[in-house]
Parts: structure tokens; sequence; C-alpha cells
């Protein structure tokens, strides 16, 4: 099969998307099928390159004011680029990972070439109305931004999402099915066991146990929820670790000054796909306060790294942290609990030793062989079924 991914981001802007489409691009060439990505290019002009093993186009882009990381296409010679991505790599089959403005010119186009259309949803209204808070129109702007999504989703043949909260938060807004597959890790990357001494020297983190949060730095994460947490704790035994970089990391680096918990905290930025495995490998529990996960790939990655996990209780993070067996879930905003929780686990050899083993246990059903497995499926079935229309359109 010839596959083609269409996405409104890609690298070199690195998240949860980006990390979706590689991985499974990657292990769907490993199987002989031939993979492509249709995304904004990272200037003005239309590109086709390899990066990391696998052809990307680029239509040309421009960046946006607010967010330099996040490049909208130009929008003049939008549906043409596409089209000529079209002639070029000739797709079986189209996968959509966004309802915005390149998944609509690739569902434009496709009007005349007629191929099956499946989409994966990543949206979360969350990820947008964080940055327009001061606005207070949220209600407003959650209602148009669905109806968009709803108007592009509907037009496919099948809708994925990474876990079942996802499915029931999308099956009321749409007409088509809707499944359920996990993003998926490949379990063999990370192990519970490390040499941490080369890592932390690399890094700037203290000889002491880690707390860690891997991921964009953005509102919607509620970082600074942590940073209160570990103020209100007075032990200092351990350190918490931030990785990533967003778009208020300056912000939450001044929390950690007025809170004055600078010997407690360690800014990494970004972190390789090479050290991030010893990353996880060094710590003794992952956190994360976000409220907008549909299913959360670095919390996976932890739990394969034999990580308890505290995780707000919002999303679809309780689909992966079973309260009291692998982590803790507290209530999005409570800071003392989630004090607590940290405590727990930083104080509890024996519990944290349970846990540990109830997240590799967990995380076995998330195998990234799995995933692929799924797609190909579905993939395979939407070609089948597209074929067997022409053929009776042909004999009628």
């Amino acid at each position: 099969m010839k596959i083609l991914f269409v996405s409104e981001t890609y690298y070199p802007h690195i998240n949860g998307i980006y990390y979706f489409i590689q991985r499974l691009a990657e292990r769907l060439q490993k199987h002989g099928h031939e993979v492509a990505v249709l995304a904004p290019s990272e200037n003005k002009e239309y590109t086709d390159k390899v990066i990391e093993n696998i052809r990307v186009f680029g239509v040309p882009s421009m960046s946006l004011l607010m967010y330099k990381a996040i490049r909208i296409p130009v929008p003049h010679t939008l549906k043409s680029k596409v089209e000529l991505v079209f002639k070029t790599f000739k797709p079986d089959i189209l996968h959509l990972q966004n309802h915005f403005s390149i998944n609509k010119a690739a569902l434009s186009v496709n009007k005349k070439y007629g191929l099956p259309v499946v989409g994966t949803n990543h949206f979360m209204t969350e990820n947008f109305t964080s940055f327009y808070s001061f606005l207070h129109m949220n209600n407003f702007i959650e209602k148009k931004m669905w109806a968009a999504f709803s108007k592009v989703f509907n037009q496919l043949n099948v809708v994925t999402t990474p876990t079942e909260t996802g499915a029931k938060l999308i099956r009321p807004k749409l007409a088509v099915d809707v499944l359920p597959i996990s993003n998926g890790i490949d379990l063999t990357e990370f192990t519970t066991a490390a040499d941490s001494t080369s890592i932390r020297i690399k890094y700037g983190i203290p000889a002491k146990p880690v707390l860690l949060y891997v991921g964009r730095l953005d509102p919607e994460k509620h970082i600074d929820e942590v940073l209160r947490a570990v103020a209100i704790l007075s032990s200092d035994k351990f350190c918490f670790v931030i990785t990533g970089k967003g778009t208020i990391k300056a912000s939450l680096e001044k929390l950690v000054v007025k809170l004055g918990i600078e010997d407690k905290v360690v800014f990494t930025g970004f972190v390789s796909n090479e050290d991030l495995p010893q990353l996880y490998r060094l710590s003794r529990c992952y956190v994360t306060a976000s409220v907008a996960e549909l299913q959360s790939i670095a919390t996976m990655e932890a739990m394969a790294s034999g990580l308890p996990i505290i995780a707000a209780n919002a999303g679809a993070l309780a689909e992966l942290v079973h309260d009291g067996e692998n982590g803790f879930l507290f209530n999005p905003g409570d800071t003392n609990t989630l004090a607590k929780c940290i405590d727990t686990i930083f104080s509890n050899d024996i519990l944290y030793h349970q846990m540990k083993n109830n997240s590799l246990e967990i995380i076995q059903t998330h195998d990234i062989r799995n995933s692929v497995s799924s797609f190909e499926n579905i993939y395979q079935h939407c070609i089948e079924i597209k074929n067997h229309k022409r053929v009776l359109e042909d004999v009628a």
C-alpha cells in the first residue's frame, strides 16, 4: 500500500502528532508499505525530502506569530501544491491527523481521485482555548471548533482515536465509525536498568531521586500546579526534572524563583530520543497535571520504564493510571493532594515497587506492534470497500 499521512504539524515541531506519525510510518515501511507525509514546509518553498527515513512533502508555509514553532500553509498555493503531492506520490489511501487547512485541501483535491480516507483525532479544544482564556469566550470558541471538526471528519471512511475516552468524546459529533486504537509504543526501547551518571552530568541533574515531567511547556499542561505541590513539600530528598520546551517556560522559571524552590527544580530543555529512555530510567516517578490528554505517549513511555504515575484525573489519563495500583490520580488544581501523592511515592519503598511492577504489566497492552497491525487492517478494509464500489459502478 501507498499511504499518505496529512498533518498541520510535523518535524521540526516535535509533539504527540509528530511522534504518532513518525513511529507508525517507520514501522509500516518495515512491513513493505510505501509511506509519505504531507505537512507544512520549514519555509515558503515547496519541498520534497527525506526526514528520518520518511519522505516528507512540505507545502509552502509561514510561521504563526503567537507561536513561531507552528507553521501555517500559504493559502493561495495550497491546493495546487497538495495536488502536486497526489500526482507525485500516487497514494492508495489518505490518513488525516486533524481538520485544519492542509487536511481540508487534501479532502478537496481527493474529490477528483476518490481515494479512501482514514482520520485519527488528536484534537481537544483545551489545546487551543488555553491560549485565549483571557477572552472569556471558551464556550463559543469550543462550539465553533467542534463544528469545524465534524464537518471535515464526517467526510471520512473511518475515524480512530487513541482511547475509548476519546472515542466517547467524538462519537456524538460524527456519523461515521469511531474506533479506539492506542498510539502504542515500542516496549523494547524502554527498560528499567540504567547507568544514570552520564545523563545526570549532561543535564545538570543532582544525585537525588527524580520526579519527572516530559512534554510541551504550554498552559493546558498545568505544570505550575506541580511546582506549587513541590513547594509544599519540605523534603529535599528529590528533585523535579522538567523536560521539554514551550510557550510558558520563562513564566515557569519565574514561578520557581518566586516559590523559592530553585534547588529542587531542573529544566533540561529538549532531550533527544537517544537520551530520553535513560532519563526515564533514572527517575522514580512520572507526573502530569495536564487536562487535555487523549492518551499521552510520555505517560506510556514512563510506564514502560517502570515508573509509578501521578496524573490529573482528566482526559483519558485514567485509562493508563489505575488509582492506587500503578500510581495516583488527583483532581485538577488540588495541589495539596498532589503533594501528598508525591510524598507517598518517594517515602514508601514497598508501594513504589508494587506500582513499578503494575505499570510494567498494564503497559503491555499498548505494544506498538498491535497498533500497526490494526491500522494495516483498517487501510486494507477501506481500500477493498472502495475497489468493490468501483467494480459495481463499472458493472452498472
